[in-house]
């Protein structure tokens, strides 16, 4: 149950939301009078294999780990308590077992609202680091389309074929690795 109350934001969201970084370049370059320059890139495959994005992940999944074993712990006390509670029921008045059994439903409780609260912390520092990401990313395409005088650049996701000298992935995401090689995680906010 921890796991799955622990779930880091799945990529593919920030993919899909990736998708809207298809933008058009400068309207005077569209005034060229021939025909449209059109690039392509695979923002998806980008933010898969990109460094920085990886170094997002690898962090997350440090953070997760030292608080699913500080959970555990937790978990592994209340337990005990509640064990040691239920061998001393015979001896314990019927209103001080209710008492102290509320307590532990109480602190139980608490800590299901603490893991809530741990999980919005780190979807909130991983959407901070993926917007620097993605800004960064923004930046690199919007510069390769003016380099190569682009009027369009389109996504990869909906284009069926693409020639190879149009595709801007590889540089791109060279770029990325260069440019942003990792990204230091915010703090997380209890």
């Amino acid at each position: 149950m921890l796991a799955r109350l622990l779930t880091i934001p799945v990529l593919s969201a920030w993919l899909c939301a990736a998708g809207i970084l298809a933008l058009a370049v400068s309207p005077a370059l569209a005034q060229t009078g021939g025909p449209p320059v059109i690039i392509v890139i695979d923002t998806q495959r980008i933010l898969r294999e990109s460094d920085a994005v990886k170094s997002i992940q690898g962090q997350i999944e440090k953070l997760r780990t030292a608080y699913q074993s500080e959970l555990k712990e937790k978990e592994q006390a209340l337990r005990e308590r509640d064990q040691e509670l239920m061998r001393q029921s015979t001896i314990l008045s019927a209103e001080v077992f209710a008492q102290k059994k509320r307590e532990l439903e109480e602190e139980l409780g608490a800590m299901q609202r603490q893991i809530g609260e741990k999980r919005k912390s780190f979807n909130r520092a991983f959407n901070v680091a993926m917007k620097q990401v993605t800004a960064v990313l923004k930046g690199i395409t919007e510069d390769i389309a003016v380099g190569r005088e682009a009027d369009l650049v389109l996504q990869r996701t909906p284009v069926v074929y693409v020639r190879p000298d149009m595709e801007i992935t590889e540089e791109a995401l060279a770029r990325l690795n260069q440019d942003l090689p990792s990204v230091v995680l915010p703090a997380l906010q209890n």
